[in-house]
């Protein structure tokens, strides 16, 4: 079968391949025909070597499809079903974080496609036990973008977003935009994203949507957008967002932080949150909940990620790749398939 692979450790070193073995399902396990893959920024990090990886290994972990063939053992599931997939694979079950139940921060697991074969491929291998079902009249394009609403939707939960409250998000990335729609969805009264002005095209995308946008334009931002926000989220990593979150954000407030920094360290307003009693949360991955709720949310209609994709074939991963590092596609996703099968239903 096709599929893109890491082949060995270093920067580059990925390549499509046309003769990869076809998995095949083992006890507990499914062989799920993929219908469109995402590309994360794991997956750019993963290319240029920066990101843990275990080559020869398939990339692509934001991903739908179908079942094809059931292993013994697997219940729930049948041939023909329609399926995302959480990425906690080979948790180790016993470290403090997984008896816990927190297997998503399990250090020792290896998630599809970095740790395990993933899914930029015609058919990848998963557990049925970290499998959910695809509502019908949720389009497989809009499911390959369950694994980052997960990520969006743990985050909220951990920072209590209230009917009525007013949020602040930096940074237009897949997870920024993603956040913004979710809380516009959870009830929030305002939603503002801000942004530099390089990411304008993705600003404007964002206002079809019905969010509020201003660009961080090196003026004083609080001068135009206030700093009485009930919630901010950077979404970006970067020290000064997230300062930027604290001092947005109005006293006994709350700051979530989503983001990964390219630094081992970040300035820290300190005492703009002391003062201010702000309350800050960090959320890394997603939790088992979060993913039956994203796509209750998507059946739901009141929230459809499928507007900030693009889509590409495995053929072309070069261009889709490009794409997502020069910032022109929001949220790529890669299909084996003629294009048409992202739009299936049932």
């Amino acid at each position: 079968m096709k599929a893109l692979v890491k082949t060995a450790k270093g920067p580059g070193h990925v390549e499509l391949k046309s003769d990869w073995p076809k998995p095949t399902a083992q006890k507990g396990w499914v062989v799920m025909q993929v219908a469109g893959c995402g590309i994360c920024g794991t997956d750019i990090h993963i290319l240029e070597d920066t990101h843990k990886n275990w080559p020869p290994v398939v990339l692509g972990h934001e991903y739908s499809g179908r079942i094809v063939e059931v292993g013994e053992g697997v219940e729930n599931f049948k041939i023909g079903d329609r399926i995302v997939c959480e990425q906690h694979n080979l948790a180790c079950m016993t470290c403090d974080a997984c008896r816990r139940g927190a297997i998503q921060l399990c250090p020792s697991k290896r998630s599809p496609g970095w740790g395990i074969d993933g899914a930029f491929a015609e058919y990848v291998a998963l557990p049925a036990h970290l499998l959910h079902k695809i509502p019908d009249g949720v389009s497989f394009r809009t499911a390959t973008v369950t694994e980052p609403t997960a990520i969006c939707i743990t985050g909220l939960d951990r920072v209590n977003l209230k009917s009525g409250e007013r949020v602040l998000v930096i940074g237009p990335g897949p997870v920024g935009i993603l956040s913004a729609l979710i809380a516009k969805a959870s009830g929030a009264s305002e939603v503002v994203l801000l942004a530099r002005p390089s990411s304008r095209e993705r600003l404007a995308l964002a206002a079809t949507l019905g969010i509020t946008t201003y660009e961080l334009d090196g003026s004083d931002i609080l001068a135009t957008i206030g700093n009485t926000f009930d919630l901010a989220i950077d979404s970006t990593g970067a020290g000064d967002a997230l300062n930027l979150a604290i001092n947005a954000t109005r006293r006994l407030g709350r700051v979530l932080e989503l983001g990964l920094s390219s630094q081992a360290e970040i300035s820290f307003a300190l005492n703009a949150a002391m003062t201010r009693a702000i309350s800050i949360h960090m959320s890394m991955s997603s939790e088992y909940s979060s993913w039956d709720r994203a796509l209750a949310l998507m059946a739901a209609g009141n929230y459809d990620p499928a507007a900030i994709t693009s889509i590409y074939s495995l053929d072309d991963w070069q261009s889709a790749f490009h794409d997502v590092e020069k910032r022109t596609a929001v949220k790529a996703i890669i299909t084996p398939q003629d294009f048409s099968v992202l739009d299936e239903t049932q």
